[in-house]
């Protein structure tokens, strides 16, 4: 008999506290989880929409040197296939009618590159860097073997 009335006790503690929990769910905490995985919906779709046209083109913004979110995204989803590359040949892209210093700017959006792919377990001495000046185009192309 005491069996039975400890296990009703612990299973109605039991009941208590996960009901608790659905109805203590903070408004604000809520609407900032959904807001959350809206902007990750959105950054999906960016990075998909990447990927269709150009799966080997990491966009850049024009003035910019650094790789975004998107860019990131896109270059994990390609690991796979870089890391069973022999040779990579990276080249950073700048148009030279649109940035005052093209080259410093292509050059540093390669090396952005190339430094995430060696933090990802790429060896260095598998990437070449190059760079673009001439095109009116703002990323990076990736070429492998």
């Amino acid at each position: 008999m005491k069996q039975l009335m400890l296990y009703g006790l612990v299973c109605g503690l039991l009941l208590g506290c996960a009901g608790n929990r659905a109805r203590t769910l903070d408004p604000a905490v809520q609407a900032a989880q959904e807001k959350a995985a809206a902007e990750k919906a959105v950054l999906e779709k960016k990075i998909e929409t990447n990927m269709a046209i150009d799966p080997n083109f990491i966009p850049f913004q024009k003035l910019s040197p650094k790789l975004d979110d998107i860019g990131k995204g896109q270059l994990l989803r390609l690991l796979p296939r870089l890391k069973a590359s022999k040779a990579i040949v990276v080249r950073g892209y700048c148009y030279r009618g649109d940035i005052g210093n093209a080259k410093a700017a292509s050059q540093a959006r390669a090396v952005e590159v190339k430094d995430f792919m060696t933090k990802a377990g790429i060896p260095e001495n598998h990437i070449t860097v190059r760079f673009d000046t001439g095109r009116k185009l703002h990323g990076v192309q990736l070429h492998y073997k």
